[in-house]
């Protein structure tokens, strides 16, 4: 089919690389389609840090954007060391004659080529096995989209996580695995990035002045423009009820990806999951409790798999209500931060105005600023209204106008409708009565028709008893020649010859011709 021919090329358009520039501070910055696609990462807190707020994906949000639910259990850990053709088969919806065959190397990992994969979906799909090609290419999408590898290749840790059905921490891994081991090294980021990529789109404005100077203003002057107050934090976001805030011993979450371990501080995401941030975290809540190559620590990646078998989830009783506000105590922690960290870009002027800070401890700034917004949101609607209204009372009079126009023209409409329909009644009449004319003479003509049949029956009749009388007559008078001829015959004896016999011969001759010859013998 089409769709399958093409998986590859629409696979590589989701993974184009992002190639990492040499860093000149203690942050680095990354590509999309030659964009910055984060104008900070601060690698020691695992987040991007701002002006004056953080950002850093979750694992929420990557169940969200992906539609894929987060399974609380052990994750993917490592690739098996004994390969099962069986179970791979079962899932693949192939045999395992078929699988061991095209088992194969590639660099230092094995799996199944995408040519084999794609030609083994283009034959299910055309005997019409949906089951079997949609398993074959959500394993496509595994190992080429979401965790590829090796080039036109699905390696056995991409077929395992499809197997286990639990992508999500394993994806949020490689994103921060790849990010924290890329940052000062250069080169390219192979995974990850166009899910990071529309992450981090979908918290910022999709209107007003940000969108507005996409074609005056570069790519990194927009975004270190955005303060707080810009961000969209309360997005389909606000719909997380719970979250997974801790595992095991960890105070955070320790991720295992497919090539390494390292934690994620959710504790600094809060706000983006609509709650709020109530004040600076605790050390132990941020500290880099996990980083690390798998291969290179078994026993720890042993630890950070059984911290996943006790999941530390919070939801709104202990987080509070949500509000996607942030306290000025942490916003306080954060521009300390900043100061700091220096920042890859110069600090850019916001781009629309802000409102102003409310130095009071007692009061969320962002409540204020929220209700000052609201405010002018309400002001700027009323005169809005107020404008409506003047347009609808001119629209009013205009449409009054126009009706009356409107009911003169019907009116003269009307006239001429009902001359017309006069003209039409009169016409009609005429017709009705020039056909009752004609029913009339066609009934007057059906009976004439009648009566002539009539006739014609009768006389039919009277011919056929003529007839009938003619025959009989016919008959009675053949009957009385024979008999004649008959006794002609016995009574006649030769006579001499004389006048009389001549005269009574000549009157047989005439008698015999008037009787047929059929009736004479």
């Amino acid at each position: 089919m089409h769709i399958i021919s093409q998986v590859h090329s629409r696979a590589c358009l989701l993974i184009e690389m992002a190639t990492v520039p040499e860093p000149k501070r203690k942050t680095c910055s990354y590509s999309f389609h030659r964009e910055p696609l984060t104008p900070l990462a601060e690698l020691e807190l695992r987040c991007f840090t701002f002006q004056d707020y953080q950002l850093a994906p979750t694992l929420e949000e990557y169940s969200i954007l992906l539609s894929i639910p987060i399974q609380h259990q052990t994750p993917f850990l490592d690739v098996p060391k004994e390969i099962d053709f069986r179970l791979i088969a079962r899932a693949l919806r192939l045999s395992v004659e078929e699988v061991s065959k095209n088992w194969k190397p590639c660099g230092d990992v094995v799996g199944l080529p995408l040519k084999f994969l794609l030609r083994i979906a283009r034959e299910e799909a055309e005997k019409g096995s949906w089951e079997a090609f949609h398993a074959q290419l959500a394993v496509m999408i595994y190992g080429i989209v979401l965790f590829p590898s090796m080039p036109n290749f699905v390696d056995h840790a991409a077929i395992s996580i499809f197997i286990g059905r639990n992508p999500i921490p394993t994806l949020l891994a490689d994103t921060c695995y790849a990010i924290h081991s890329r940052h000062g090294k250069g080169g390219a980021i192979r995974c990850c990035l166009p899910l990071l990529f529309k992450w981090f789109m979908s918290l910022l404005p999709a209107s007003g002045p940000f969108v507005d100077t996409q074609s005056t203003l570069k790519w990194t002057q927009r975004v270190m423009s955005l303060t707080s107050y810009d961000i969209r934090w309360q997005s389909h976001r606000m719909n997380v009820k719970n979250v997974i805030m801790s595992c095991g011993e960890f105070r955070n979450v320790p991720l295992i990806g497919t090539r390494g371990c390292i934690n994620y501080n959710p504790v600094l995401s809060l706000r983006q999951l609509g709650f709020v941030m109530k004040g600076r975290p605790l050390e132990a809540e941020v500290a880099e409790s996990v980083y690390f190559e798998k291969k290179s620590d078994p026993a720890r990646l042993e630890q950070v798999g059984r911290a996943w078998k006790s999941i530390g989830v919070k939801d709104g009783s202990v987080l509070g209500k949500k509000f996607a506000v942030a306290m000025p105590d942490y916003t306080d922690w954060v521009k300390k931060r900043v100061e700091n960290l220096l920042l890859p870009y110069d600090r850019m002027e916001p781009l629309q105005e802000q409102p102003p800070l409310i130095l009071a401890d007692s009061v969320p700034a962002e409540h204020y600023k929220q209700a000052l917004m609201e405010n002018r949101r309400l002001r700027e609607k009323e005169q809005d209204t107020h404008m409506e209204l003047y347009k609808a009372k001119a629209d009013k009079l205009h449409l009054a106008h126009q009706l009356r126009e409107v009911q003169g023209e019907e009116a003269s409409r009307l006239r001429s409708k009902k001359r017309s329909y006069e003209e039409m009644d009169s016409m009609l009449d005429a017709e009705h009565r020039e056909r009752l004319r004609l029913q009339r003479a066609e009934a007057s003509y059906q009976k004439k028709i009648r009566d002539l049949e009539k006739q014609l029956r009768d006389k039919d009749a009277q011919l056929k008893k003529e007839m009938e009388l003619r025959q009989k007559s016919e008959d009675h008078l053949g009957g009385e020649v024979l008999e004649l001829r008959r006794q002609l015959k016995e009574k006649i004896t030769p006579l001499p010859e004389c006048s009389e016999c001549s005269l009574l011969i000549d009157q047989c001759h005439y008698l015999k011709t008037l009787i047929p010859e059929d009736r004479l013998l």
